[in-house]
């Protein structure tokens, strides 16, 4: 992740006097690679990705979605003293 940075010494105070950080004035800049590598920025953060992915039924459509001696094999029941 990343926030851009001032480009001056007068909007760094301001930017820091006022409490509030540097904004784009286009937010289409990010995107956009045109003007990019004039763009100051800092890292900061992190982006945490998780994945969940449905895979039954799968092998119907044509995908092999794992060794052929785990399919039909049920998965683990529920832990033994839980209420159902």
């Amino acid at each position: 992740m990343f926030v851009p940075e001032s480009t001056s010494k007068l909007q760094k105070f301001t930017s820091w006097f006022m409490g509030r950080r540097p904004e784009y004035t286009d937010p289409k800049v990010v995107a956009q690679g045109e003007g990019r590598e004039v763009t100051r920025v800092c890292s900061q953060g992190f982006v945490t990705l998780l994945f969940n992915v449905v895979t039954k039924d799968l092998r119907k459509l044509g995908y092999d979605t794992g060794p052929p001696d785990m399919q039909g094999v049920p998965g683990p029941g529920l832990p033994q003293g839980l209420p159902q």
